[in-house]
């Protein structure tokens, strides 16, 4: 692709996602397309997983509501995917990584997940051992985890750790996903930081409104119950508070920003995202605003 032709895509994106020029130049498709959802199978399979981590909260801690990744909505985050990686853009890396990562005697975090290194002060470059996905979380604004690699901050395991027996027992309670639904479920999280640039829909983390419109809850409540379960091509993710089920159906069916080929399906009572076979419906729970 032409270096202006990059850059005009990169700006386009940039529109939406928030991150600096530099990193959505790196995330851009060779296709010309936006990259947000044009990844190695090995990344989709490993942002899916990481989906339901941080779209389960309050139920099944048996599950992936055990992992605790919910937590990752009160934090302040930029999410840059690219084609072989996932970027997390934080301000606070050290913090992040210490929730995605199990400690060295178990605990929360997503199972498989390792330090492959850490550069400089603000870098983490993480590897999933069974996908064999890379996830950097890093403070520069670039995405780029710069500087010279040294030892980390945090007490997690190594990719010279190998997959426990207990992280084994946890991946395998999880229920099958199809391809194409692997595509849709990955795709909110890799758009969970995203709004529209004329200001008609926001994401807000799963955390706030950044549109403030009137009629919401208040930020007590969060982060609130949420719930991401089926297995194949059928599933459902349920949630109270943040963000409205419309801004959410418009962000993965968006001409400029959506999944490519997703499509929305309606009713009165039913809010549903199609993609292929596949479909994921969208059940938002809200609760009663207290005085």
């Amino acid at each position: 692709m032409p270096a202006s032709q990059r850059t005009a895509a990169a700006r386009t994106r940039v529109l939406y996602t928030g991150e600096k020029l530099t990193a959505a130049r790196s995330g851009i498709a060779r296709d010309q397309s936006l990259g947000l959802d044009t990844h190695h199978p090995e990344q989709c399979a490993f942002q899916a997983l990481l989906a339901l981590g941080y779209l389960n909260h309050g139920v099944d801690y048996d599950g992936p509501a055990g992992w605790h990744l919910s937590v990752l909505s009160t934090y302040t985050l930029t999410v840059s995917p690219r084609f072989e990686r996932l970027v997390l853009i934080t301000d606070v890396p050290d913090n992040v990584t210490g929730r995605l990562l199990r400690g060295p005697v178990g605990g929360s975090g997503l199972p498989g997940l390792r330090i492959e290194e850490h550069r400089g002060q603000r870098s983490y470059v993480l590897r999933h051992l069974p996908t064999g996905a890379q996830l950097v979380v890093t403070g520069n604004p670039s995405g780029t985890p710069a500087g010279a690699r040294n030892k980390p901050y945090i007490d997690g395991l190594t990719t010279d750790t190998p997959l426990t027996s207990a992280e084994q027992d946890q991946l395998a309670r999880v229920s099958s996903m199809s391809e194409e639904a692997s595509r849709l479920v990955s795709g909110v999280f890799c758009r969970i930081t995203t709004s529209d640039p004329h200001g008609r829909w926001a994401i807000g983390n799963w955390f706030y409104d950044p549109l403030k419109r009137p009629g919401w809850l208040d930020g007590a409540y969060r982060p609130a119950y949420r719930r991401l379960h089926g297995a194949g091509n059928s599933w459902e993710l349920e949630w109270e508070s943040d963000p409205y089920p419309d801004d959410l159906a418009t962000a993965l069916t968006d001409p400029v920003i959506g999944v490519a080929g997703a499509k929305r399906m309606s009713t009165a009572d039913n809010l549903t995202i199609a993609l292929g076979s596949a479909t994921l419906r969208l059940n938002r729970r809200q609760k009663a605003l207290t005085s």
